[in-house]
């Protein structure tokens, strides 16, 4: 019995020898798993820009634009970052050259008082023939006990708020005469004081500059919401990115959105509200029923429940 005791405990003393030379030998010949990522799949010419430029997306699972109406494009975008980061992102491009499209602030009620309300009522709420809302986004930080939002807010050319909070601000503004640009909370002021801006919401970070990235401190995935300017102003885009979801989508830190920027053309670009506020809304039809706007993200609040908000951004067309 003790001999064929000694011979099992050899045998398996060898088996497991084995075992580990082969682990020690898989460790050191391991695959390269990017090997079978494959971007080269997208069809749309946002995704295309997007992986030519920004070195981040490693396999592209599906990407599809549409029109939302004449002047707006979206495409909507998900891929699994080099970093294995599964990730959606929406970018919606808008032509203000077309004469019937407009960008406007938004505020709950469609009013001139500080509060929040989700960007599906605030879109209802601007909604009328004239005045047609074709989609949304969420826009500046805000208090989240009173609504104020933490930057200026200009509507309809009447200055409601012209401060900041502290921290790095910015503000995304409308000329009166149908502009876009972005400016940091320095140069506010004396952009205030020329009396051109028609339409203006506060932001965060300064994402890019007269066509140049502007350095980020803040390295973080989160859930984004950003807004950037061709250099004639007539071209803006807007990204969304959904977060805090990891089998969906895990975010995006803001040196990546700077990139996403200058990959698609803009010239400067800044950080809005993201987390639980970023909003990304279309209409679905043209008719005015009530059930005609779509959130088209995932919002991370409450499993996807959208989050009240302080003030947002519509496009719309006078058509």
């Amino acid at each position: 019995m003790k001999t064929n005791n000694k011979i099992f405990l050899k045998i398996r003393l060898l088996f497991c020898l084995f075992a580990l030379s082969t682990t020690l030998w898989s460790c050191n010949d391991t695959p390269d798993y990017n090997d079978a990522y494959d971007n080269t799949t997208a069809t749309t010419a946002v995704a295309q820009k997007l992986v030519a430029g920004t070195g981040l997306i490693g396999h592209m699972i599906d990407d599809r634009t549409w029109t939302v109406t004449d002047g707006v494009e979206a495409t909507e975008i998900a891929y699994v970052s080099y970093e294995g980061y599964t990730t959606k992102m929406f970018v919606v491009e808008v032509d203000l050259s077309n004469p019937a499209i407009s960008i406007a602030a938004s505020l709950p009620d469609n009013g001139t008082t500080f509060k929040m309300q989700s960007m599906t009522r605030q879109a209802l709420a601007a909604d009328a023939a004239g005045n047609k809302v074709w989609a949304g986004f969420n826009a500046d930080f805000f208090n989240m006990t009173t609504g104020v939002p933490r930057g200026p807010v200009h509507r309809n050319g009447v200055m409601l708020k012209n401060t900041f909070d502290s921290g790095e601000r910015s503000v995304f503004y409308i000329t009166r005469d149908k502009k876009a640009a972005v400016a940091h909370r320095d140069d506010y002021p004396a952009v205030n004081a020329s009396g051109v801006i028609q339409e203006a919401v506060g932001g965060g970070v300064m994402l890019m500059t007269e066509g140049e990235l502007v350095t980020q401190e803040e390295e973080g995935l989160e859930p984004r919401t950003a807004v950037g300017v061709s250099e004639d102003g007539k071209t803006v885009w807007f990204l969304v990115v959904d977060g805090r979801n990891w089998s969906y989508s895990n975010g995006m830190r803001y040196q990546e959105l700077g990139l996403c920027f200058q990959s698609i053309g803009a010239h400067d670009a800044i950080n809005l509200d993201g987390g639980g506020s970023t909003t990304f809304l279309v209409r679905t039809t043209p008719e005015f029923t009530d059930d005609r706007f779509k959130v088209c993200n995932w919002p991370c609040d409450n499993g996807g429940q959208e989050r009240a908000v302080g003030d947002g951004l519509l496009i719309i067309s006078n058509q």
